[in-house]
């Protein structure tokens, strides 16, 4: 009796042994699906979050190409056309009367300023949205835009090597942007007497540098934080491209850009 006592208590421990384990196991496995479920939820929810932003960053590129393309259309129709209109009626006034002394130099930098106003006009109008982009392509836009800016203050080179591939698509006019970005931020900040533009082509993917002599680059917060940075790295995330930034170069800066061609 003692004996069967003693085995139908082993058979209870086992048997609780049993379910405990069986318990144990069954939290385990309802504790690692949960968190597979939370994992999986908050990874949609991450994706949706970068899907979401992409949408708003290229919303928000969009409507800067648009807001470009408006400016300068008004730009070259309304004030183009009224400061041409103004130095034709100048010119017919130099034609009409004998100005002499005092009025013939006026006349003379009246006709030299309306001249520089109706160039920086056409200049300001093709930067913010290239005429030619669509025909020319990309090499030849960032070409034709160092050879306006050379000469302006400081030298501005560009130079080219690898097969040249005619690109124009949207990602092509990103990769202007943001070029124009880099040169325009030299010009401004660097201080720079020579800045180059460098273009590589592959097969797999185009390589751009723009270095400068100037005073440096330095990737601080400021820099970071500001709208011209934003739209580089932006521009830059969106084509899938990678920005690499030499800080402190010997003298002046390089910041390189390399952007996978599509096949």
């Amino acid at each position: 009796m003692a004996e069967l006592q003693t085995s139908e208590v082993v058979n209870i421990i086992i048997i609780g042994s049993m379910g405990m384990l069986i318990l144990c196991v069954g939290f385990a496995v309802f504790i690692a699906l949960y968190q597979r479920r939370m994992f999986q939820e908050q990874e949609k929810r991450r994706i949706m979050d970068l899907e979401f932003q992409n949408k708003m960053i290229q919303l928000q590129i969009d409507s800067t190409e648009t807001e470009r393309k408006r400016i300068a259309a008004d730009l070259h129709d309304s004030i183009g056309s009224l400061l041409w209109a103004a130095k034709l009626n100048i010119a017919f006034l130099g034609r009409s009367v004998d100005f002499s002394g005092e009025l013939k130099d006026s006349y003379s930098e009246t006709m030299r300023m309306l001249d520089q106003s109706v160039d920086s006009v056409r200049r300001i109008s093709w930067e913010l949205t290239p005429e030619a982009f669509n025909h020319t392509g990309l090499a030849s836009s960032i070409k034709e835009f160092c050879t306006r800016l050379d000469g302006k203050g400081q030298k501005v080179i560009y130079e080219e090597s690898g097969r040249s591939v005619f690109w124009k698509d949207d990602r092509a006019l990103m990769v202007y942007r943001i070029v124009q970005e880099l040169v325009n931020n030299a010009v401004k900040h660097a201080q720079a007497n020579v800045i180059r533009v460098r273009l590589k082509w592959s097969a797999q993917a185009l390589d751009v540098e723009v270095s400068d002599d100037g005073v440096g680059f330095v990737l601080n917060d400021k820099v970071r934080s500001g709208v011209g940075w934003w739209n580089i790295t932006n521009r830059s995330n969106k084509i899938g491209a990678k920005l690499l930034v030499k800080e402190n170069t010997p003298k002046g800066a390089a910041i390189e850009l390399t952007v996978p061609l599509e096949s």
